[in-house]
């Protein structure tokens, strides 16, 4: 049997995560990707590994239950929170908002006006969150258009997800999205975390990924940019083929792509998951001038 959450009345601060978790009488629900973070050894890690002091300000997508955010309130952090889950979001308003500096917005990240909640200081952010799994790409890319206003970002994704961010080239997981992450930040995997330290337990194990936001990015020039992030996607869409092949598929002229490889002196049939970020970035410049992209303003995450 469910609790209804207006019929809960907070009468003192949770004294921790486990605590706060045995009072949230809920179900996780399937639809919102949902598996509470619960181990208060694993939560304090966390908190520990994005350095959060007092008054720092941070966000946090995907509070749930609101284990992480009790952990991150009681160092000292003012939080602002999106949820989506309604009955969530009405036990965070009662069971910790009369405690703590904390703000929760109702809605899904995809759909808020992030931007809107960042500006509304001029301190620099912290993110912390453990990010649904089946939205989590999407909501890191939307993140990534706000990093003007975001210092750093400490992230939960399934393993698989995170391996993808971190790769390198040559690695067997290294695509599109190790070169996105590139593109914007310093990243790197912190901690793995079994499904132990969830209810409910996923069935994939799950890693903390720390980004180091760049103001800018690496390609500061917007239609360079845009033109790099078309040419990995393509590349990336067609891994098994040689990348002159794959970026045949976007108009570029293979001959081209071939001769402007020998120049970076990489084997004119190389695959993508050969070619650095630089070189694809040089690529990019070498096509633009050519006029063998047409570039947009997309920014959807790679799949």
């Amino acid at each position: 049997m469910t609790t209804d959450p207006s019929n809960i009345e907070a009468t003192e601060p949770p004294s921790g995560p486990g605590a706060l978790f045995r009072t949230f009488d809920f179900r996780a629900r399937k639809r919102f990707g949902q598996h509470f973070l619960v181990d208060a050894q694993i939560l304090d890690e966390i908190v520990t590994l994005a350095d959060i002091r007092s008054e720092d300000r941070v966000l946090e997508i995907g509070p749930g239950c609101g284990t992480l955010t009790l952990t991150l309130l009681q160092r000292g952090a003012a939080v602002d929170a999106i949820e989506i889950d309604r009955d969530a979001v009405s036990f965070l308003e009662q069971q910790l908002i009369p405690h703590f500096p904390l703000q929760v917005h109702s809605g899904s990240a995809l759909n808020i006006n992030v931007g809107e909640i960042l500006e509304s200081t001029p301190l620099p952010w912290k993110v912390v969150a453990n990010l649904p799994y089946n939205v989590g790409t999407k909501i890191l890319f939307r993140l990534f258009e706000e990093r003007s206003h975001i210092e750093e970002m400490t992230l939960m994704f399934q393993r698989e997800v995170a391996d993808r961010l971190v790769a390198t080239v040559g690695d067997s997981e290294y695509g599109a999205l190790s070169l996105m992450a590139q593109l914007y930040s310093d990243v790197h995997r912190a901690m793995t975390l079994p499904p132990s330290a969830f209810v409910p337990a996923p069935k994939v194990n799950s890693a903390v990924v720390q980004f180091r936001l760049l103001s800018a990015s690496r390609i500061e020039d917007d239609v360079h940019r845009r033109a790099f992030c078309q040419i990995v996607r393509a590349a990336f869409q067609a891994r098994r083929k040689t990348l002159a092949n794959g970026l045949k598929i976007v108009g570029c002229d293979k001959g081209l792509v071939e001769k402007t490889l020998a120049t970076l002196g990489l084997d004119e049939k190389i695959r993508p998951q050969r070619v650095g970020f630089e070189q694809f970035s040089e690529l990019a410049r070498v096509l633009l001038d050519a006029q063998e992209l047409a570039t947009s303003s997309d920014n959807a995450p790679p799949q």
